[in-house]
Order: C-alpha cells, then sequence, then structure tokens
C-alpha cells in the first residue's frame, strides 16, 4: 500500500529519542541505558553529571530511555523527555537533570492514585517551569522580522508540550500538525504524537539486549563491571582507563 504524502511511515521519525552529551564523532562512545523511574539509573546519572563536563571534548554519554512496565508511571516520565526535546532543544539536558533531581516525587508511592492525565498535567508544569527557569522559550516574531525570546509564559510552555502527550482524540486533545512530519503520527491516532518514539526506543532496548536499568556499554560492549553504586573516583578510573 501507498503512504499519504503526507504521513510519514512511524518506522523512520526523523526524532531520536534519548540525550547525547558530547561528541560522537570522537568514536568514544559511553551508552547508559536509563529509567526515569528507577533510583539506580539516577544516581548514575547524576554521579556521571557530576564529571562529564571534563570528557565531552574526547567522547559522548549517550543516554538511552528505557521504560520498565514495572514502574507504571515510567512511560509517561519518558514522553515528557521526547517533547522538550522536539520543541526546546536546547533545553533537553537541563531538563533530564532537573527530572532526574527531582524523581522521588514522581516514584510508585508519590503518585499510585494519579491518573494518566493528571500526571501529565504534572510533568508538563515541571517541564514548562524547567525550560522557562533556564532563561529561554518558544521564539516569537516581531513585526519587523527579527525575533525576540519570551522567558515568563510558562502556561504557553505546558499547552505546547501537552500537545505532545494527551492523545488527540480524549478530552484536551490537540494535536501538533508538526509531529505528522517529524514523527509520522496523527490527529485520528488512538495514541498521543510521541508514540512512535516510544515503539522505537522499547524496539532498540529489546535488539541491545538490555533489561535491568542502568546498563552501560563502552564502545558497543557492555560493561557489566559497572554498578549503580560507583562513585565518582570510580567512574574517573574507568574512563581514564577506557581513553589511555
Amino acid at each position: 500500500t501507498t503512504l499519504p504524502q503526507n504521513r510519514r511511515t512511524t518506522n523512520f521519525p526523523r526524532v531520536y529519542p534519548g540525550l547525547t552529551i558530547g561528541k560522537v564523532s570522537s568514536g568514544e562512545v559511553c551508552e547508559i541505558f536509563v529509567d526515569l523511574a528507577c533510583p539506580y539509573s539516577r544516581k548514575t546519572f547524576l554521579t556521571i553529571s557530576q564529571i562529564s563536563h571534563k570528557y565531552t571534548d574526547q567522547m559522548a554519554f549517550v543516554y538511552h530511555n528505557v521504560i520498565q512496565p514495572w514502574h507504571h508511571q515510567s512511560l509517561w516520565l519518558h514522553e515528557s523527555t521526547f517533547a522538550v526535546k522536539i520543541l526546546y532543544p536546547e533545553f533537553e539536558a537541563v531538563y533530564w537533570k532537573a527530572l532526574f533531581e527531582d524523581a522521588p516525587r514522581w516514584y510508585d508511592k508519590e503518585i499510585y492514585g494519579w491518573t494518566r492525565g493528571e500526571l501529565y498535567d504534572q510533568i508538563a508544569s515541571f517541564a514548562a517551569n524547567v525550560v522557562v527557569s533556564s532563561n529561554g522559550i518558544e521564539k516569537l516574531d516581531n513585526n519587523d522580522g527579527n525575533t525576540k525570546i519570551s522567558i515568563d509564559n510558562v502556561g504557553t510552555v505546558k499547552k505546547r508540550i501537552l500537545q505532545y502527550l494527551i492523545p488527540p482524540l480524549q478530552p484536551g486533545g490537540n494535536f501538533p500538525d508538526e509531529a505528522k512530519i517529524l514523527l509520522g503520527s496523527a490527529p485520528d491516532d488512538d495514541e498521543n504524537a510521541v508514540f512512535p518514539l516510544t515503539k522505537q526506543i522499547v524496539k532498540f532496548q529489546r535488539k541491545r539486549g538490555v533489561h535491568v536499568t542502568p546498563t552501560c556499554f563502552f564502545n558497543g560492549i557492555e560493561q557489566n563491571e559497572i554498578s549503580s553504586s560507583w562513585t565518582v573516583k570510580e567512574w574517573t578510573n574507568f574512563l581514564g582507563q577506557a581513553l589511555s
């Protein structure tokens, strides 16, 4: 069958999920598979964040999204990173860090009774505040054709994020037209606009044989000795040997 011209297949979204810090072109890549609802992933991410800036001219740290089904909110948290990546890519790394720093507020016991819609509302508010407090949101056209940056409209940012999170056929749904080209999703889909990215990360994780989080690879080889209990010193020693 032939796909409509304005519809891309979901096998080829133009946005790649996950967070990359550093130079992938260097050929030295440390991949870390993490779940945003996992306390062990949180520890690893925040530990590496203390030292990653020392290595980004030599290598890249690539964080892959892993949705763990035993944390029912995991999917929705990861979806919020997709929305920020698409709308405000310059704040993607800031948002990941803020989300991990504040992760305990999203853990199972804290949100047990929340509905999907309630969590979307809360996480969109959180993301919008991170974006705005990081000194920049969407660029608006001036009459003279130039652009200006508004830094105080949290409500506008939240609405844009919710466009990607709330399924278009559900109450409050407002499908973002650009998602047709970027992601291959459509306004008559049962799921939300970022659903193609969810399918992509699940397939990628399975192909790599990842089960627990965090799981780390260096230059494509799984590093079983790496533990979430590792300190800055242990990571420094490991990276020193890997890059020597």
